[in-house]
């Protein structure tokens, strides 16, 4: 994770560091637990006996069938605590007693320690003492046992090679010139050498391996120590230690957070992931924006002037594009939610404020919510069996809203299936295109349906809107190459849901003060030459017939 995007994860997500650290802050200054008294404690005692390698020059050849990790095995299993009961008369399971007892051996000093644990001083003495005892007497004897057995074998060795020896002498008396008889005297008597120097060897190095004890065992009293571990004992400083350890933890599940969150979070994440810069960004919407008519001329804020910034920018796509029909424009989304609707009929707005004959087409036929925006008053068409509107003109269709310059066109009511509208308003697209001067389409979502794909070869630009906290990655990112896939027209992308855009928007307002008070001047609408040079009195400035005939026919 890039050091800005982890910045912008802290700012989004603040308030779960500061929670966690108001609970380790509350959690620390919670009265501590009582103390329990020493008397109605259980007093625990450890005592450690301390033996030491008699001789560490000799101990490879004396311990070579004892290593260091069978001294500590010895200590606990097999003969020892046998032993250790017998002496201390305990009439229990030998394994209780080694239960109680640890052992360690440092090979580099050579001292083993044996160490006992229990809740009786005196016991643990006796118990560290008496397993260090029998350890060294086990240990003696077994070293004793094993020199013995090595010297019985040297010994044989040497009366074998003796016996070959003689023998071979006598016959050599009888034939001393014999180069057989010679060269086996020769032989045996090198072996007869060797054994005897390994006899005479073990004979003169008896085993000195045992051990010496260093320090017999004194119990030491441990009661409550593990207990004790130095935490601050005012409240304050433990509501202190609190906030700060609860700060770090939230810190962490910021992260871990933001490591397992597939949607989009920020301008520059998208940008990054989708490979495609955001032409235009959308500011948060307010419950009262949401899905509504935002765009008209009695308003001028961040979220409406994104729209209109939004038809700017396809006005500059259009620059020097020669299109034999009017542009029409396709907005879409990754998902559902996502703004598509509220973007498309708002853009439809504002091309129709910049005095373009606009018609606003909806496509959407499984949520169609396009309508709804402008309020419950519109006109909706008339329930038309999907027959009579392959018969219509498109011009007879479509529907006025309530803003000047744009009409509707929408078949949601029409009796049929969602595909089967779809290609009804595809057949109808060029016959809507040529009563206007700018054609915009609200669709269903690229990764929720298909009908999206029958219209998609039929436009000459599309704006993919996603939003910024709601919109996924991996959604975004096969929605584009769907589209990428199906044409080559200009794919433009709109982030929404940014809640810092704008927010110096009032900045560049008119501040006029007077009479002490301070006023804004709403912002005027500019007027287009046609509005400048129409009829004065009755003139709507609609470019649209309003006559009750067809509408839109000899609009010109």
């Amino acid at each position: 994770m890039k050091d800005n995007a982890l910045l912008a994860t802290f700012r989004r997500r603040w308030w779960v560091i500061v929670v966690f650290a108001v609970v380790g802050a509350v959690l620390g200054a919670l009265p501590a637990p009582e103390v329990v008294e020493e008397e109605d404690q259980v007093r625990t005692f450890t005592a450690t006996h301390t033996l030491l390698q008699n001789d560490t020059s000799t101990a490879e050849n004396s311990f070579s069938a004892i290593s260091p990790g069978q001294l500590v095995l010895f200590t606990t299993t097999g003969e020892v605590p046998a032993r250790v009961a017998e002496a201390l008369d305990f009439g229990g399971n030998p394994a209780t007693l080694a239960a109680q007892v640890s052992s360690e051996f440092d090979g580099s000093t050579g001292a083993l320690t044996v160490t006992s644990n229990g809740t009786d001083g005196a016991q643990v003495e006796r118990v560290a003492d008496t397993f260090a005892d029998e350890l060294t007497s086990y240990l003696a004897e077994r070293q004793d046992t094993i020199y013995q057995d090595r010297l019985l074998v040297a010994l044989d060795r040497l009366s074998s090679s003796e016996a070959d020896l003689l023998l071979i002498t006598a016959d050599l008396a009888t034939d001393p010139e014999s180069p057989v008889l010679l060269a086996q005297q020769g032989a045996f008597s090198r072996k007869y050498s060797a054994a005897f120097e390994a006899s005479e060897t073990l004979e003169a190095s008896p085993p000195v391996l045992g051990f010496t004890t260093l320090q017999r065992a004194q119990a030491v009293e441990t009661t409550g120590t593990e207990s004790r571990l130095g935490a601050p004992q005012s409240r304050s400083s433990r509501a202190i230690l609190g906030g700060i350890v609860g700060m770090f933890v939230g810190a962490g599940v910021v992260v871990l957070l933001s490591v397992f969150d597939r949607r989009i979070r920020t301008r520059e994440q998208a940008e990054e992931v989708l490979d495609m810069r955001a032409r235009v960004l959308i500011p948060k919407v307010r419950d009262k924006d949401r899905d509504q008519l935002v765009v008209h001329s009695s308003r001028h804020d961040a979220l409406s002037d994104s729209y209109r910034t939004l038809r700017n920018v396809l006005g500059f796509v259009w620059v020097g594009e020669s299109l034999d029909r009017p542009p029409v424009t396709l907005v879409v989304s990754a998902s559902p939610g996502d703004g598509k609707t509220s973007c498309a009929v708002n853009l439809a707005a504002a091309s129709a404020e910049a005095g373009q004959r606009t018609v606003l087409v909806n496509a959407d036929f499984r949520r169609p919510r396009m309508t709804s925006a402008f309020g419950p008053d519109v006109e909706k068409p008339l329930p038309f069996m999907l027959e009579d509107v392959n018969q219509l003109s498109a011009n007879a269709l479509l529907t006025d809203p309530g803003v000047e310059r744009l009409r509707l066109f929408d078949l949601s009511t029409v009796d049929g299936e969602a595909g089967e509208l779809v290609r009804s308003t595809v057949d109808k697209l060029d016959e809507v295109a040529a009563l206007a001067d700018a054609v915009i389409i609200d669709t269903s979502p690229v990764a929720a349906t298909a009908e999206v794909l029958d219209i998609v070869p039929h436009v000459d630009a599309i704006v993919m809107v996603a939003r910024v906290g709601h919109t996924t990655i991996a959604q975004a990112q096969r929605s584009i190459a769907i589209l990428r896939d199906l044409t080559t027209v200009p794919i433009l992308l709109v982030l929404g849901g940014l809640k810092d855009q704008g927010a110096n928007y009032d900045e560049y307002t008119d501040v006029l003060k007077k009479g002490g008070e301070t006023r804004r001047r709403p912002f005027a609408r500019k007027q287009s030459v046609a509005e400048l040079e129409s009829p004065e009195d009755g003139a709507t400035g609609d470019l649209f017939d309003g006559s009750d005939g067809p509408r839109l026919e000899n609009a010109e």
